[in-house]
């Protein structure tokens, strides 16, 4: 790496930090100054300042998945009224969004905190069989059909008698969470982090015009290649031509949505 790696360290320890405090507004984090470490050390910073920028990541959506479970597990939600169920999902959205929190029947009409009853429908969503399955939700890409945004899913199904009876979820902005991402540990110049889905398709990205694009549309054959071999194995280091220089990326996956989480900067 050509710039000096010290802010990596701090970087790194900042976003661990701020996996503490993600349900409150967040500020940016002072980058403090050190010595730069020896390059083996520099080296692993860049993989632990990854894996922390993961965790705020997994961190937002799980946080919303599980109080969604909390909720999903009440009278108020087992009672398949909306009436019921709106105060409680209007708090999750609050304290857990920028997101558009719902609440589905099993034929897929829904509602949202927001908007109340909607002429759509969620049925033809690839994630809606398996919450009617009885299974949780988390990782999907969907353009939210209630608001036009580029959203992530995170739902789980409201159980009864064994078997499911509707679902509450929640449509998380991306460019919500990237902006929170970027704000929590601005990164140096030149480095970017990003997430890819198991399609390629860019899920996060520190640039957030770049968020739904196809990875391996951008232009760049190497780009491409090293997209593939992100997608096909767990974690690692690749390297391409893009936006006119070698960059490098070091990547890991995400054990909650399996995104490919990857930091890029400048090669050597």
């Amino acid at each position: 790496m050509k710039r000096p790696l010290s802010c990596l360290r701090s970087l790194a320890l900042a976003s661990s930090l701020a996996l503490f405090s993600l349900v409150a507004p967040m500020a940016p984090i002072a980058r403090a100054q050190e010595a730069a470490p020896p390059a083996t050390e520099q080296a692993i910073d860049a993989r632990v300042l990854l894996s922390a920028l993961g965790a705020l990541a997994d961190t937002r959506i799980r946080s919303m998945a599980d109080a969604l479970a909390v909720t999903a597990q009440g009278q108020d939600a087992r009672s398949l009224e909306w009436e019921r169920i709106r105060p409680l999902l209007a708090i999750v959205q609050e304290r857990f969004g920028p997101a558009t929190v719902w609440f589905a029947r099993p034929d897929g009409s829904y509602f949202t905190v927001d908007q109340g009853a909607t002429n759509a429908s969620l049925k033809d969503r690839p994630y809606f069989p398996k919450l009617m399955a009885g299974e949780a939700a988390a990782g999907e890409l969907v353009v939210s059909r209630s608001t036009g945004s580029n959203t992530v899913i995170a739902a789980v199904p409201i159980m009864a008698d064994g078997r499911a009876v509707g679902a509450l979820g929640a449509s998380i902005h991306l460019d919500a969470l990237a902006r929170m991402i970027r704000e929590s540990a601005p990164l140096p110049d030149g480095f970017v982090f990003y997430a890819l889905d198991a399609r390629g398709q860019i899920a996060l990205h520190t640039q957030e015009n770049r968020i739904f694009q196809e990875a391996t549309q951008l232009g760049s054959p190497t780009l491409s290649e090293a997209v593939r071999r992100m997608l096909a194995t767990p974690e690692g280091a690749v390297t391409y031509e893009f936006e006119g220089g070698k960059q490098r990326a070091l990547y890991r996956t995400s054990a909650l949505t399996g995104w490919k989480f990857a930091l890029r900067f400048p090669a050597e």
